[in-house]
């Protein structure tokens, strides 16, 4: 590795340490826009079932889940992701919940960077892993690389994540979504996996989810605001930069809630799967995105801290996490999901709504 090789290697570990240390900083969560804290889901006292009838598997991508979560991706490429993925692709194997990885970005120039699945691979060759590559770096990119990326994680699908406002913000940030719905049609049609589309925080608009209907996605995240931040998190990484830092501070409100792009979603009657992220903080969360629509709901910040701790904690809470859906369906009277977003099962605290008012 020559000098200028090691220098662009040691930034990018630092760049990945700062992400996992400030995603688990207080300050870079738009906690006070999290409108799920404004749906209730109603209470039936007479559910005429029992619990152990509650069934809240999931079929999508081709296999079945046990619950319609998922890990969303955190973390991938450097050394201070490989503990943190083995510990991820453990428990996600043994409770057989969807794992997205983080960003491979660094295997598009860096064949050595693909180790870490082989090694994963090898602790869990049954996880169910889904690939990931910006947008920014699929534009620029041909496909047989982007195939390889998958190949290489043995991937069930591939997230592309699209994230303008972090890459304004992020001192080595890469700001081209310049042919972006050409680049993802294209993977759609020649990559060998399902394609999802997801944001890394800040979620989607009617307008946005009306331009890629009709391109081949199978989903769409719609990771809107209400939980990390990550322009806030670049904001705080630049404060040895003044403009990205004040700039920062002025958008650290922007973006569309989770509750908000599903429902946007849900508005034009899309040809894919509409999953949710951002904010999701317990099981109950979870289910109130299931309730009001999504396939499959997302979370980040709440696993990394317990994967961080270890196995057993990560085991825990995602155990946690699955009990608390299960009550959540016993004690609105569904058996299956489908019952979940069936009937009146939720409404809106400040203005006692119907799921039809809503959208």
């Amino acid at each position: 590795m020559n000098t200028l090789d090691r220098e662009e290697s040691e930034k990018f570990e630092l760049r990945k340490q700062d992400h996992i240390k400030l995603s688990l900083d207080p300050r870079t969560e738009a906690r006070e826009f999290n409108d799920l804290d404004q749906i209730d889901l109603i209470h039936d006292a007479l559910p005429e079932i029992n619990f152990d009838q509650v069934n809240p598997t999931v079929k999508t991508l081709g296999t079945e889940l046990s619950v319609p979560m998922f890990v969303s991706s955190m973390t991938a490429g450097h050394s201070g992701s490989i503990n943190i993925n083995e510990v991820l692709a453990t428990v996600c194997s043994r409770r057989n919940w969807l794992m997205g990885v983080g960003s491979q970005r660094r295997e598009l120039h860096d064949i050595s960077a693909q180790s870490e699945w082989k090694r994963i691979r090898k602790i869990a060759p049954k996880v169910k892993l889904v690939g990931n590559i910006g947008i920014s770096q699929l534009v620029i990119s041909n496909m047989t690389d982007i195939q390889r990326l998958v190949d290489g994680l043995e991937a069930t699908a591939v997230f592309v994540h699209t994230n303008p406002l972090q890459e304004c913000f992020q001192p080595e940030g890469t700001p081209r979504f310049a042919d972006g719905i050409r680049a993802l049609e294209k993977l759609c049609r020649e990559v060998r996996v399902p394609v999802i589309l997801k944001e890394v925080g800040c979620g989607f608009s009617v307008s946005t989810l009306k331009k890629i209907k009709n391109i081949g996605l199978t989903a769409v995240d719609v990771a809107g605001r209400g939980g990390t931040h990550w322009g806030r998190i670049e904001g705080y990484r630049s404060q040895s930069n003044s403009l990205l830092y004040q700039a920062a501070q002025t958008f650290k409100d922007w973006g569309i809630s989770t509750v908000e792009s599903l429902r946007n979603g849900k508005a034009v009657n899309p040809d894919y799967e509409l999953w949710a992220s951002g904010g999701v903080r317990s099981g109950l969360d979870a289910a109130k995105l299931v309730a009001i629509g999504a396939n499959l709901v997302g979370m980040a910040r709440p696993i990394l801290e317990s994967a961080v701790e270890g196995e057993i904690s990560l085991d825990k809470k995602m155990q946690r996490f699955e009990y608390e859906f299960k009550v959540a369906m016993m004690c609105t009277g569904a058996k299956t999901l489908a019952d979940l977003q069936t009937g009146e099962r939720w409404k809106l605290k400040k203005i006692n709504s119907t799921f039809e008012d809503f959208i």
